[in-house]
């Protein structure tokens, strides 16, 4: 009958004969015990009756072995396997340790590494050949980014120009006329002045574009200052000097490339207050207008609206825009006032040239801050690197870790250590030989 608190012997059972305290006195020897316990389990009528193979001390030796080794055989395979990948960790853990670049030329060696990785993800960056995976990539890219920024500089500057056919500004037109350049000749020779100085006063002399232009520099700057950082953090981190310095002079360097920029940026937007041009366009336009002054009234602003819409979708690029009924309707009236056709030619001349102007200077501006900037940054922050961080310098940049030497020392003993395991489990595994030290115990 079961019981609960009967005890299963998953193994079986086996009946040996223990020293008495007389015998462990007596010191009796094992071989002496094993031919006493023989006599009893062969003279004992009871304990004769038991299986031979489940009696005496040497039988369950004998059974011991046999169950351990099958056990061995089960587990060995595994152990070898388990020996294999904490080796495997052990070595990874060993190769995320900071090199430690004892000598002069380990030290140059791989200075000149991290310079040579730093300098071609830079430039896959410039010739947008940069692709990643990773979602905080899309904003550490340099070409991409500098054309969007160029992109909005380009409407904001055009956003910004002043409404020429608009009331207020013909008014201003007008009033500079009037106050400034009338009574010397007939009322439609205002002569080129008025022009000039409107081009002046409103580009150059309020900063129109020089400011602009400035803001586009200190974008681009900003931005490639947080690229090189990014860029520096992860080909650099063996130890805290090292990026650190190499981000000390990047700022230096993107901070000179930015204040070149700026000044031949600024020579650029001063240089505009020369109005003199070789566009095409500009003259055709111009003298589209003036045919209209020879026409009849009708005619006259159909073909003042044709070259001006000519001259608003060119700067567009939607050909949906519409001369204001405002304007078209001065032009009307005008045909018989010969100082208000002269204002509103000057009115049309400043619609379509600083229409023109913005594009030509926009477009040089975007190559002065792309040769300047971005072209010239792998160049000039590898130059600065090695004249101020390499030579007699070097061994600055990598000084001896005594915490990543003691951690490097006890994870090749760890490794060293499992490798010999390894090894002596080979002969067990083949030749199933004897065990080895550790698993005898």
């Amino acid at each position: 009958m079961s019981r609960s608190s009967d005890v299963r012997l998953e193994l079986g059972f086996h009946c040996v004969v223990n020293r008495s305290q007389k015998n462990i006195d007596e010191k009796m020897s094992r071989e002496a015990l094993w031919a006493k316990e023989k006599e009893i389990f062969t003279k004992n009528e009871r304990m004769k009756r038991l299986p031979e193979k489940n009696w005496g001390t040497l039988r369950l030796m004998e059974k011991v072995a046999k169950i351990q080794e099958a056990r061995v055989d089960e587990c060995l395979p595994k152990i070898k396997e388990a020996v294999r990948r904490k080796t495997g960790e052990l070595r990874e853990e060993l190769r995320q340790l900071p090199v430690q670049a004892e000598t002069e030329a380990d030290q140059f060696r791989l200075f000149n590494g991290i310079l040579a990785r730093i300098r071609d993800d830079l430039v896959r960056r410039i010739r947008a050949e940069f692709m990643s995976a990773q979602t905080s990539d899309r904003e550490l890219t340099i070409a991409p980014i500098v054309a969007s920024m160029v992109q909005k500089f380009r409407k904001e500057l055009l956003s910004r120009n002043p409404d020429w056919l608009g009331e207020a500004m013909i008014e201003e037109v007008d009033d500079t006329v009037q106050t400034f350049v009338t009574g010397y000749t007939v009322d439609n020779l205002t002569g080129p002045q008025v022009f000039i100085n409107l081009i002046k006063q409103t580009f150059i002399d309020e900063g129109l574009l020089k400011d602009s232009v400035h803001g586009l520099v200190t974008d681009v700057g900003e931005h490639l200052r947080n690229v090189v950082m990014h860029v520096i953090g992860q080909y650099a981190n063996i130890n805290g000097i090292l990026s650190n310095r190499l981000d000390s002079k990047a700022e230096e360097c993107i901070d000179q490339l930015t204040v070149k920029a700026q000044d031949v940026c600024g020579m650029l937007a001063e240089a505009q207050q020369v109005t003199s041009t070789t566009h095409g366009a500009y003259m055709v336009r111009l003298t589209q207008f003036r045919k209209s002054w020879f026409q009849e009234a009708a005619e006259g602003v159909a073909y003042l609206a044709k070259a001006l819409v000519l001259g608003v979708e060119a700067q567009s690029g939607e050909g949906q825009n519409e001369l204001p009924a405002e304007f078209l309707s001065l032009v009307k009236q005008a045909q018989e006032e010969p100082e208000k056709l002269a204002t509103l030619e000057i009115c049309a001349s400043l619609h379509v040239y600083t229409g023109l102007m913005i594009e030509g200077f926009v477009e040089m501006s975007a190559k002065l801050v792309k040769f300047n900037m971005v072209e010239q940054l792998a160049d000039k922050l590898e130059e600065i690197w090695r004249e101020e961080l390499g030579g007699t310098n070097l061994h600055e940049l990598f000084p001896k870790d005594e915490t990543i030497v003691h951690q490097q020392e006890d994870l090749k003993e760890k490794i060293a250590v499992l490798t010999d395991f390894k090894a002596a489990l080979g002969p067990f595994l083949a030749g199933r030989g004897l065990l080895p030290t550790a698993l005898q115990t």
